[in-house]
């Protein structure tokens, strides 16, 4: 029989698998983040120099970003004439949203970075740019902007 008076012994074993469970998911979240900022720091990179480029009125500069296949799809002049209309309204701080990277085995590497941009007309803009890997270097593939 146990006596009302005498205190019983609560087991702490409960609390420290608890804390040792805690801490790997923690440790897990912090791993699963790095490798995921390391995939995505040369794309991110691409990325914001052509934002940056477009932002700026650089459209040559922007232009040499794009992979092959834009090329192909858009010419010096077209695309020129799109920063003149894009670049101005755009030129603001950017905030990414969203980044992420694809790798298959026998195909070519590509990325979605999105943006946030309050544009200098007063409305907030959805930017994605996609990139595709090329040999070693991310280049841009295509973008789209969007107003929210």
């Amino acid at each position: 029989m146990v006596d009302e008076m005498t205190p019983v012994k609560k087991s702490h074993r409960g609390r420290k698998i608890f804390g040792i469970v805690l801490g790997v998911f923690v440790v897990l979240i912090v791993a699963v983040t790095l490798i995921a900022n390391a995939a995505t720091k040369a794309p991110l990179a691409a990325s914001n120099n052509f934002l940056h480029a477009m932002q700026s009125g650089s459209a040559e500069s922007a232009y040499n970003l794009f992979s092959t296949e834009a090329k192909t799809t858009v010419t010096p002049a077209q695309f020129d004439t799109i920063v003149k209309q894009v670049g101005p309204i755009l030129n603001a701080k950017e905030k990414v949203t969203n980044k992420k990277v694809d790798a298959k085995t026998g195909q070519a590497s590509t990325s979605e970075i999105t943006y946030e941009i309050k544009g200098t007309d007063g409305l907030t803009y959805s930017l994605v740019v996609n990139l595709t890997k090329e040999a070693d270097a991310w280049k841009v593939l295509n973008f789209d902007s969007k107003k929210k």
